[in-house]
Protein backbone atom coordinates (compact mmCIF):
# COMPACT_ATOMS: atom_id res chain seq x y z
CA UNK A 1 0.00 0.00 0.00
CA UNK A 2 1.40 3.49 -0.83
CA UNK A 3 1.87 5.18 2.04
CA UNK A 4 0.09 7.85 3.77
CA UNK A 5 0.94 11.21 5.58
CA UNK A 6 0.65 11.09 9.55
CA UNK A 7 -1.99 13.48 9.52
CA UNK A 8 -4.27 11.32 7.58
CA UNK A 9 -3.66 8.67 10.24
CA UNK A 10 -4.19 10.89 13.27
CA UNK A 11 -6.81 13.02 12.07
CA UNK A 12 -8.79 9.54 11.60
CA UNK A 13 -7.96 8.48 15.26
CA UNK A 14 -9.18 11.48 16.35
CA UNK A 15 -13.06 10.77 15.26
CA UNK A 16 -12.38 7.27 16.27
CA UNK A 17 -10.80 8.28 19.40
CA UNK A 18 -7.77 5.96 19.27
CA UNK A 19 -4.23 6.19 19.63
CA UNK A 20 -1.99 5.45 16.59
CA UNK A 21 1.31 3.68 17.43
CA UNK A 22 4.37 5.38 16.34
CA UNK A 23 7.29 2.56 16.32
CA UNK A 24 11.37 2.43 15.45
CA UNK A 25 12.99 0.49 13.16
CA UNK A 26 16.60 0.03 12.85
CA UNK A 27 16.82 -2.98 10.91
CA UNK A 28 15.36 -4.64 8.23
CA UNK A 29 14.08 -7.42 11.74
CA UNK A 30 12.31 -4.77 13.87
CA UNK A 31 10.89 -3.28 10.47
CA UNK A 32 9.57 -6.80 9.38
CA UNK A 33 8.46 -6.97 12.68
CA UNK A 34 6.26 -4.15 12.81
CA UNK A 35 4.66 -4.70 9.30
CA UNK A 36 3.80 -8.01 10.88
CA UNK A 37 2.05 -7.00 13.63
CA UNK A 38 0.01 -4.13 11.96
CA UNK A 39 -1.44 -6.59 9.03
CA UNK A 40 -2.16 -9.24 12.04
CA UNK A 41 -3.85 -6.31 14.38
CA UNK A 42 -5.32 -4.97 11.00
CA UNK A 43 -3.90 -1.42 12.58
CA UNK A 44 -2.65 2.06 10.99
CA UNK A 45 0.79 2.42 12.06
CA UNK A 46 3.46 4.92 12.15
CA UNK A 47 7.30 3.63 11.19
CA UNK A 48 9.69 5.85 12.60
CA UNK A 49 13.45 6.60 12.34
CA UNK A 50 15.64 8.36 14.46
CA UNK A 51 18.76 10.18 13.15
CA UNK A 52 20.65 8.80 15.10
CA UNK A 53 20.05 5.18 13.51
CA UNK A 54 22.29 6.47 11.17
CA UNK A 55 25.18 5.82 13.18
CA UNK A 56 23.93 2.19 12.13
CA UNK A 57 22.34 1.95 9.15
CA UNK A 58 22.82 3.71 6.12
CA UNK A 59 19.67 5.62 5.18
CA UNK A 60 19.20 4.94 1.67
CA UNK A 61 18.82 1.11 2.05
CA UNK A 62 16.87 1.13 5.70
CA UNK A 63 14.33 2.87 3.69
CA UNK A 64 14.62 0.59 0.87
CA UNK A 65 13.49 -1.80 3.22
CA UNK A 66 10.77 -0.18 4.46
CA UNK A 67 9.41 1.14 1.46
CA UNK A 68 9.83 -2.64 -0.19
CA UNK A 69 7.74 -3.71 2.94
CA UNK A 70 5.05 -1.10 2.60
CA UNK A 71 4.54 -2.28 -0.50
CA UNK A 72 3.25 -5.36 0.38
CA UNK A 73 1.27 -4.14 3.30
CA UNK A 74 -2.47 -3.96 3.20
CA UNK A 75 -2.49 -1.38 6.30
CA UNK A 76 -2.64 2.18 6.41
CA UNK A 77 1.63 3.49 7.27
CA UNK A 78 2.96 6.68 7.61
CA UNK A 79 6.85 7.03 7.30
CA UNK A 80 8.19 9.16 10.01
CA UNK A 81 11.48 11.05 10.99
CA UNK A 82 11.97 10.94 14.71
CA UNK A 83 13.82 13.59 16.69
CA UNK A 84 15.08 15.16 13.60
CA UNK A 85 17.63 17.65 15.56
CA UNK A 86 18.61 20.45 12.50
CA UNK A 87 16.44 21.45 9.04
CA UNK A 88 20.19 19.86 7.37
CA UNK A 89 18.23 16.11 8.85
CA UNK A 90 14.78 17.31 8.01
CA UNK A 91 15.76 17.99 4.10
CA UNK A 92 17.82 14.80 3.79
CA UNK A 93 14.84 12.63 5.22
CA UNK A 94 12.36 14.59 3.16
CA UNK A 95 14.46 13.50 0.08
CA UNK A 96 14.25 10.01 0.66
CA UNK A 97 10.33 10.36 0.63
CA UNK A 98 9.39 10.45 4.07
CA UNK A 99 5.59 11.54 4.53
CA UNK A 100 6.39 13.02 8.24
CA UNK A 101 8.77 14.49 10.04
CA UNK A 102 9.65 15.71 13.47
CA UNK A 103 11.60 18.60 13.97
CA UNK A 104 12.97 18.35 17.49
CA UNK A 105 13.48 22.32 18.20
CA UNK A 106 13.52 22.20 21.97
CA UNK A 107 17.25 20.44 22.51
CA UNK A 108 20.15 21.51 20.45
CA UNK A 109 21.97 19.08 17.56
CA UNK A 110 23.98 17.39 20.24
CA UNK A 111 20.27 16.45 22.12
CA UNK A 112 21.59 17.55 25.36
CA UNK A 113 21.58 20.79 25.64
CA UNK A 114 18.72 22.62 25.52
CA UNK A 115 17.55 25.65 22.90
CA UNK A 116 15.81 28.88 23.85
CA UNK A 117 12.17 29.49 23.13
CA UNK A 118 13.43 31.31 19.81
CA UNK A 119 15.74 29.36 18.63
CA UNK A 120 12.91 26.67 19.11
CA UNK A 121 10.48 28.44 17.15
CA UNK A 122 13.10 29.47 14.23
CA UNK A 123 13.96 26.15 13.37
CA UNK A 124 11.07 24.35 13.66
CA UNK A 125 8.55 27.33 11.47
CA UNK A 126 11.73 26.98 8.96
CA UNK A 127 11.34 23.06 8.97
CA UNK A 128 7.51 23.74 8.62
CA UNK A 129 7.87 25.95 5.65
CA UNK A 130 10.26 23.61 3.87
CA UNK A 131 8.11 20.42 4.66
CA UNK A 132 4.41 22.14 3.66
CA UNK A 133 5.81 23.30 0.46
CA UNK A 134 5.65 19.53 -0.25
CA UNK A 135 2.57 18.61 1.44
CA UNK A 136 4.31 17.05 4.78
CA UNK A 137 2.64 17.43 7.90
CA UNK A 138 5.50 18.50 10.70
CA UNK A 139 5.28 17.29 14.56
CA UNK A 140 7.21 20.06 16.71
CA UNK A 141 8.04 19.67 20.64
CA UNK A 142 7.46 22.24 23.47
CA UNK A 143 8.17 21.17 26.88
CA UNK A 144 11.11 18.92 27.89
CA UNK A 145 10.83 14.79 28.04
CA UNK A 146 12.86 12.66 30.97
CA UNK A 147 16.01 11.44 28.98
CA UNK A 148 16.90 7.92 29.71
CA UNK A 149 18.17 7.00 33.39
CA UNK A 150 17.14 10.85 34.60
CA UNK A 151 13.05 10.74 35.47
CA UNK A 152 11.33 14.13 35.45
CA UNK A 153 9.51 14.57 38.84
CA UNK A 154 6.33 15.45 39.64
CA UNK A 155 5.55 19.39 39.01
CA UNK A 156 8.93 20.04 36.98
CA UNK A 157 9.19 23.52 35.49
CA UNK A 158 10.20 22.03 32.12
CA UNK A 159 6.83 20.34 31.73
CA UNK A 160 4.80 21.89 28.83
CA UNK A 161 3.23 24.99 29.60
CA UNK A 162 -0.30 25.07 27.84
CA UNK A 163 -0.45 28.79 27.54
CA UNK A 164 2.78 28.52 25.90
CA UNK A 165 2.07 25.23 24.27
CA UNK A 166 -0.43 26.94 22.43
CA UNK A 167 1.34 30.31 21.44
CA UNK A 168 4.35 27.71 20.04
CA UNK A 169 1.92 26.16 17.65
CA UNK A 170 0.24 29.03 16.39
CA UNK A 171 3.98 30.34 15.87
CA UNK A 172 5.18 27.84 14.04
CA UNK A 173 2.44 26.24 12.14
CA UNK A 174 3.26 22.61 13.04
CA UNK A 175 0.39 20.17 12.22
CA UNK A 176 1.51 17.53 15.54
CA UNK A 177 2.91 18.45 19.21
CA UNK A 178 4.62 16.08 20.99
CA UNK A 179 4.47 17.56 25.05
CA UNK A 180 5.98 16.79 28.45
CA UNK A 181 3.75 15.19 30.62
CA UNK A 182 5.65 13.26 32.79
CA UNK A 183 7.34 10.86 30.59
CA UNK A 184 10.66 9.74 29.67
CA UNK A 185 12.67 8.35 27.23
CA UNK A 186 14.19 4.95 27.80
CA UNK A 187 13.18 3.25 31.08
CA UNK A 188 11.64 4.84 34.34
CA UNK A 189 13.95 4.27 37.37
CA UNK A 190 10.36 4.80 39.54
CA UNK A 191 7.26 4.91 38.63
CA UNK A 192 6.06 7.07 36.16
CA UNK A 193 3.60 10.31 36.84
CA UNK A 194 1.57 11.25 34.68
CA UNK A 195 0.21 14.79 35.25
CA UNK A 196 -3.29 14.55 33.23
CA UNK A 197 -4.93 17.66 34.41
CA UNK A 198 -2.16 19.82 32.51
CA UNK A 199 -2.64 17.27 29.26
CA UNK A 200 -5.98 17.75 29.45
CA UNK A 201 -5.18 21.60 29.81
CA UNK A 202 -3.20 21.27 27.01
CA UNK A 203 -5.58 19.69 24.81
CA UNK A 204 -8.41 22.44 25.18
CA UNK A 205 -6.03 25.39 24.05
CA UNK A 206 -3.91 23.04 21.49
CA UNK A 207 -5.91 22.03 18.45
CA UNK A 208 -3.39 19.56 16.70
CA UNK A 209 -3.19 16.16 17.38
CA UNK A 210 -0.99 15.51 20.61
CA UNK A 211 2.08 13.09 21.13
CA UNK A 212 3.19 10.71 24.12
CA UNK A 213 7.26 10.00 24.08
CA UNK A 214 8.58 7.63 26.17
CA UNK A 215 5.58 5.51 26.33
CA UNK A 216 8.01 2.30 27.67
CA UNK A 217 6.64 1.05 31.20
CA UNK A 218 3.79 3.93 31.34
CA UNK A 219 0.57 2.09 32.62
CA UNK A 220 -1.40 0.87 30.07
CA UNK A 221 -4.34 2.70 31.77
CA UNK A 222 -2.26 6.15 31.75
CA UNK A 223 -2.49 5.72 27.73
CA UNK A 224 -5.84 4.86 27.64
CA UNK A 225 -6.81 7.57 29.84
CA UNK A 226 -4.22 10.24 28.04
CA UNK A 227 -6.05 9.08 24.51
CA UNK A 228 -9.31 10.73 25.72
CA UNK A 229 -7.58 13.91 26.77
CA UNK A 230 -5.54 14.32 23.04
CA UNK A 231 -3.09 12.22 22.52
CA UNK A 232 -3.11 10.69 19.33
CA UNK A 233 0.69 9.49 18.32
CA UNK A 234 2.16 7.30 21.24
CA UNK A 235 5.89 6.47 20.19
CA UNK A 236 7.42 2.84 21.11
CA UNK A 237 10.90 2.18 21.06
CA UNK A 238 12.51 0.71 24.17
CA UNK A 239 9.92 -1.59 24.89
CA UNK A 240 10.37 -3.35 21.34
CA UNK A 241 13.92 -3.64 21.95
CA UNK A 242 13.65 -4.95 25.73
CA UNK A 243 11.47 -7.83 23.91
CA UNK A 244 14.44 -7.92 21.18
CA UNK A 245 17.17 -8.87 23.83
CA UNK A 246 15.32 -11.20 25.70
CA UNK A 247 14.77 -13.52 23.77
CA UNK A 248 17.80 -13.04 21.97
CA UNK A 249 19.94 -13.55 25.49
CA UNK A 250 17.27 -16.83 26.11
CA UNK A 251 18.54 -18.31 22.52
CA UNK A 252 22.21 -17.64 23.16
CA UNK A 253 21.52 -20.22 25.84
CA UNK A 254 20.45 -22.47 24.16
CA UNK A 255 23.09 -22.34 21.54
CA UNK A 256 25.75 -22.39 23.94
CA UNK A 257 24.45 -25.28 25.96
CA UNK A 258 24.51 -27.21 22.51
CA UNK A 259 27.80 -26.38 21.57
CA UNK A 260 28.63 -27.51 25.30
CA UNK A 261 27.12 -30.72 24.34
CA UNK A 262 28.37 -31.32 20.79
CA UNK A 263 31.96 -30.78 22.33
CA UNK A 264 31.48 -32.95 24.65
CA UNK A 265 30.41 -35.53 22.28
CA UNK A 266 32.47 -35.27 19.96
CA UNK A 267 29.96 -33.12 17.51
CA UNK A 268 30.06 -30.16 15.36
CA UNK A 269 29.13 -27.05 17.00
CA UNK A 270 26.13 -25.00 14.60
CA UNK A 271 26.53 -21.61 13.85
CA UNK A 272 23.19 -20.23 12.35
CA UNK A 273 22.42 -16.52 13.55
CA UNK A 274 19.02 -17.05 12.19
CA UNK A 275 18.20 -19.12 15.55
CA UNK A 276 18.78 -15.97 17.17
CA UNK A 277 17.16 -13.79 15.10
CA UNK A 278 13.29 -15.32 13.98
CA UNK A 279 12.51 -16.27 17.71
CA UNK A 280 13.81 -12.75 18.52
CA UNK A 281 11.90 -11.09 15.63
CA UNK A 282 8.43 -13.22 16.56
CA UNK A 283 8.74 -11.47 19.93
CA UNK A 284 9.31 -7.50 18.58
CA UNK A 285 6.11 -8.93 16.84
CA UNK A 286 3.85 -9.68 20.02
CA UNK A 287 5.42 -6.34 21.50
CA UNK A 288 4.00 -4.36 18.93
CA UNK A 289 0.70 -6.43 19.10
CA UNK A 290 0.09 -5.94 22.27
CA UNK A 291 0.62 -2.06 22.28
CA UNK A 292 -1.91 -1.61 19.24
CA UNK A 293 -4.69 -3.49 21.73
CA UNK A 294 -3.83 -0.93 24.17
CA UNK A 295 -3.35 2.37 22.03
CA UNK A 296 -7.20 0.70 20.49
CA UNK A 297 -6.08 1.07 17.24
CA UNK A 298 -6.42 -2.88 16.57
CA UNK A 299 -9.12 -3.33 13.54
CA UNK A 300 -8.53 0.52 12.23
CA UNK A 301 -7.17 -0.15 8.97
CA UNK A 302 -9.81 0.22 7.03
CA UNK A 303 -11.19 3.85 8.50
CA UNK A 304 -8.11 5.44 9.19
CA UNK A 305 -7.22 7.17 5.78
CA UNK A 306 -5.08 4.77 3.72
CA UNK A 307 -7.83 2.72 2.11
CA UNK A 308 -10.61 4.84 1.93
CA UNK A 309 -9.27 7.04 -0.90
CA UNK A 310 -8.46 3.61 -2.85
CA UNK A 311 -4.73 2.34 -3.70
CA UNK A 312 -4.56 4.28 -7.26
CA UNK A 313 -5.31 7.59 -6.37
CA UNK A 314 -2.99 7.11 -3.24
CA UNK A 315 -0.02 5.97 -5.88
CA UNK A 316 -0.94 8.67 -7.74
CA UNK A 317 -0.89 11.34 -4.61
CA UNK A 318 2.31 9.53 -3.43
CA UNK A 319 4.23 10.35 -7.31
CA UNK A 320 2.61 13.90 -7.07
CA UNK A 321 4.30 14.16 -3.75
CA UNK A 322 7.54 12.76 -4.80
CA UNK A 323 7.75 15.05 -7.37
CA UNK A 324 7.09 18.24 -5.92
CA UNK A 325 9.96 17.11 -3.35
CA UNK A 326 12.38 16.48 -6.68
CA UNK A 327 11.55 20.50 -7.72
CA UNK A 328 11.71 21.63 -4.12
CA UNK A 329 15.33 20.03 -3.32
CA UNK A 330 16.76 20.89 -6.67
Amino acid sequence: MPLVTSIELLNAAEKGNYGVGAFNAINMETAQAIFEAAEEERAPFILQVTQTTLGYTEPEELVACIKALAEKSTVPMALHLDHGRSFQKVMQFLALGFTSVMIDGSLQEDGKAPRSWEENIEVTRKAVEAAHAIGVPVEGEFGMLGQIGKDLDKGSEALTDPDMAAKFVEETGIDILAVGVGTAHGLFKGTPYIDHDRLKEIDAKVKVPLVMHGSTGVADKDIQQGITEGIRKINYDTGIRVSFLESAAEEIKKIEKAWADADASGGVRKYDIRAILKPARAAMVEAVRDRMRVFMSSGKADVSGGNGRGADSAKIAEKAREAEIAKVLE
